[in-house]
C-alpha cells in the first residue's frame, strides 16, 4: 500500500464543491487596493489582450452602451424651404459581465516568510492560470457563462500578406470613421513578419509590421493559429465589475498546512460599434482560425492544430 500523500483537493476539484460556502472565506487578507494591484499584475503577465483594452469599471451586472441614430440627415436648403427633421432613434448595446474564479494555495511558510512578496507571488500565479483564461474568453467566449468574444463579430479582410491585410483593415475601418491602432496575434506571427525579406535579402519590417503602420503589436499566446485581430483599443472596452475580490481561508486546506486564496472577478468585453473598431485579418490562403471554444490551447494542442 502506498504511503505517499495524496494530491491536494484543489488540484482536481470538480466543477461544484460540496461544503464550501461564503462563510468559508471570512478573512480578507488583501485590501481593495492590494487586490487591484494583484489583478494588474495578472493582466500584465497573463492577459496581454485584456491589458491592451480600454478599462471600463461598472457596479452592475450588465453595461449598456446607448447608440443614437438620426432618422434623417441635415441638408442644404433654400429660403422658405422645409427643413429636414432628424428624430433620434435610440438603441443600446447591452453587455453582461461573467464571473471568472479560481482557488490557489499558498503554504503557511510562504505566508509567514517576510522575504516572500505575496502580492507578486499571487499575481504571478494568477497570470499563469487565470490570465490566459480571461484572454481566451474575451476573444472567443460564446456567451452565457462566458463573455461574448470579439473575434466572432469582427468583419473579415483579406490580404496576400500581413502588411496587405493590415492595410485593408486600416482603410476599411477608416472609411467607417474608425481608427485601427492595435493588432493582436500569436507572438510567432510578429516574429516571422520581422524576418520577412525582400528580393535583395533586406528585411522589410525590422521594427515590425506594426511599427511600419503606426499600430501597436500585442502578442497573445492564447489566440488561435491563423487568427489576427486589428482593432481600435480605445473603442473596445474591458468591463470590470467593482466587486473584484481576493479572499483567503485558513480552514479550506488546513490538513495541507496551506492557505486557500480565492479570486472572484466579473469581466466582459464590448465593441459597441464593431464596424468602426474591429477587423479580423486573413492572410494568404489561411482560414482565419476557428472560434469554437474559449479555453486556451495548450502548447501541444497548438502544435497539433497548426500541423
Amino acid at each position: 500500500m502506498s504511503t505517499s500523500n495524496p494530491e491536494p483537493p484543489f488540484v482536481t476539484q470538480p466543477e461544484s464543491i460540496d461544503g464550501i460556502t461564503t462563510q468559508s472565506f471570512k478573512g480578507i487578507v488583501f485590501p481593495a487596493q492590494v487586490a487591484n494591484r494583484i489583478i494588474n499584475l495578472m493582466l500584465a503577465g497573463g492577459s496581454p489582450f485584456a491589458r491592451s483594452l480600454h478599462r471600463q469599471p461598472t457596479n452592475r451586472r450588465s453595461f449598456a452602451y446607448p447608440i443614437a441614430k438620426a432618422s434623417d440627415e441635415a441638408a442644404w436648403v433654400g429660403e422658405l424651404q422645409k427643413l429636414p427633421v432628424a428624430a433620434l432613434d435610440t438603441d443600446a448595446v447591452v453587455v453582461a459581465v461573467c464571473k471568472l474564479a479560481q482557488i490557489i494555495a499558498l503554504s503557511n511558510e510562504s505566508v509567514r516568510d517576510a522575504t516572500v512578496n505575496l502580492d507578486n507571488e499571487v499575481g504571478r500565479l494568477l497570470a499563469d492560470s487565470a490570465g490566459p483564461v480571461l484572454d481566451a474568453g474575451l476573444l472567443y467566449g460564446t456567451g452565457g457563462l462566458q463573455p461574448a468574444g470579439v473575434v466572432a463579430i469582427a468583419e473579415t479582410v483579406n490580404g496576400s500578406d500581413l502588411a496587405t491585410a493590415l492595410t485593408e483593415a486600416i482603410g476599411s475601418t477608416g472609411d467607417q470613421g474608425g481608427t485601427i491602432n492595435t493588432i493582436a496575434a500569436l507572438p510567432s506571427v510578429f516574429a516571422q513578419a520581422r524576418n520577412e525579406r525582400g528580393a535583395d535579402g533586406t528585411r522589410l519590417y525590422p521594427q515590425g509590421v506594426g511599427a511600419e503602420f503606426g499600430v501597436r503589436e500585442v502578442g497573445v499566446p492564447t489566440m488561435h493559429p491563423g487568427d489576427i485581430l486589428a482593432y481600435d483599443a480605445d473603442r473596445v472596452d474591458l468591463i470590470v465589475r467593482d466587486d473584484l475580490r481576493i479572499d483567503t481561508s485558513a480552514d479550506r486546506l488546513f490538513e495541507y498546512d496551506a492557505v486557500a486564496v480565492r479570486l472572484r472577478g466579473r469581466f466582459a468585453v464590448a465593441a459597441p460599434e464593431p464596424d468602426r473598431s474591429l477587423r479580423k485579418l486573413v492572410v494568404g490562403d489561411g482560414d482565419g482560425g476557428d472560434t469554437g471554444d474559449a479555453e486556451p490551447l495548450t502548447a501541444s494542442a497548438k502544435r497539433a492544430k497548426s500541423a
